[in-house]
């Protein structure tokens, strides 16, 4: 018992940890924030279910004493049991009987759990492609989140000043660490990160297919959707069956006895409806992330063009379009990609504050002279 508590505490500081993570776009908490934590609940609701309750009940022989009962509905939880249609004959074959053996409800919970952790591996390989490039771009809008939250509840009388004096001083330093680095581009580490984002959540969706399809052998898990959205009958397909059979020997003084029981599986009843809901799911990340890949592989091409012109109409009441271009180019493709995710994760108009700002501060950087060797890093990366 202690280790089935240990499982749920652990499943438990998993949810509590995704949900302090840095925030990302809506396809990032997609899989990494609310496809984590749906998986995590239904593992943690599958473990209860089968732990706390009688996953298994065989129908045991009247002379048998109640300890006999409980080993043979342990036994056959934990051997397994196997779908025969209960209105034909049963075979002596024994290998013809036990064609559809089923394994699977012992380890669902377990898997389920598995994929939790595995929706998290991209966002978890993201922090540490950023932390060896030298700018971690998701805690820098985690940061810039904190800073517009501040200045929105304390009614700062100059929201302008505050994001100068920090959040885009913040940012500047930032890019200068980077560029000193020189370890390539931002926005090629995101689009491969979409790009492994993409193929994880296929390979999910594909693991979760052949885990529905395993319930009676089946090619496909399409297969076996089709014949539950129809409402074919488990008794036909052994789709998730609830009444299934069990093999076990009792051994006597001078023989071994073989005993078949008919045995429920409670558990089916849950796993039927959370696995299918799973596969929907699994789908839809999948598609929703196939589709942010296509648009930042797009976006990739024309990123610097496309988010110029969204900060020139921003900025160009308060500038001159000569000292835009130069802010354009000091800011480079990496520091134009931070502007776009802060556009994107928190909103239009702090993104407007913080370009602003940073406009400003490159002007007091180049009244010190500081702009020229910005400029030109930021060419070497771009």
């Amino acid at each position: 018992m202690s280790s089935q508590l240990g499982a749920i505490s652990s499943v438990n500081n998993l949810i509590g940890r995704i949900f302090k993570q840095p925030r990302g776009d809506f396809v990032e908490r997609l899989n990494s924030l609310y496809t984590v934590c749906v998986l995590s609940i239904s593992a943690g609701l599958l473990l209860t279910s089968a732990f706390w309750g009688d996953p298994i009940t065989c129908w045991i022989p009247a002379e048998f004493p109640k300890i006999w009962s409980d080993f043979v509905n342990q036994f056959c939880y934990a051997q397994g049991t196997y779908f025969y249609n209960i209105e034909g004959e049963l075979t002596f074959d024994k290998e013809e009987r036990q064609k559809y053996f089923i394994r699977y409800y012992q380890w669902i919970p377990y898997v389920i759990a598995l994929q939790a952790f595995l929706y998290f591996i991209p966002r978890f390989l993201m922090r540490i492609v950023c932390a060896w490039s030298g700018y971690d771009v998701p805690t820098t809008i985690q940061y810039i989140d904190d800073l517009w939250h501040q200045i929105k509840s304390s009614n700062f009388p100059n929201r302008l000043d505050t994001f100068e004096n920090v959040g885009a001083v913040y940012i500047w330093d930032g890019l200068k660490l980077f560029h000193k680095r020189q370890r390539g581009g931002l926005t090629f580490y995101y689009v491969m990160y979409t790009i492994i984002q993409c193929v994880n959540a296929w390979l999910q969706f594909l693991f979760m297919n052949q885990l529905i399809a395993s319930s009676n052998d089946s090619v496909s898990g399409l297969t076996v959707i089709n014949d539950l959205i129809t409402g074919a009958d488990w008794e036909e397909t052994g789709h998730f069956p609830r009444i299934t059979h069990c093999d076990f020997k009792r051994r006597k003084t001078s023989a071994i006895q073989m005993d078949t029981v008919l045995c429920v599986l409670n558990l089916n009843i849950y796993y039927e409806k959370v696995l299918v809901f799973l596969w929907f799911w699994m789908f839809f990340v999948a598609v929703v992330s196939t589709l942010h890949c296509v648009y930042w592989l797009a976006l990739s091409i024309c990123l610097n063009s496309y988010i110029r012109q969204q900060l020139h109409h921003k900025l160009a009441i308060h500038s001159k379009s000569a000292n835009l271009n130069k802010f354009f180019n000091v800011l480079g493709n990496d520091g134009i990609f931070i502007l776009h995710q802060v556009g994107v994760n928190i909103g239009e108009l702090p993104a407007s504050y913080l370009a602003q700002a940073m406009f400003n501060v490159a002007d007091e950087l180049d009244n010190r002279g500081e702009t020229a060797s910005l400029l030109e890093k930021g060419m070497k990366t771009a």
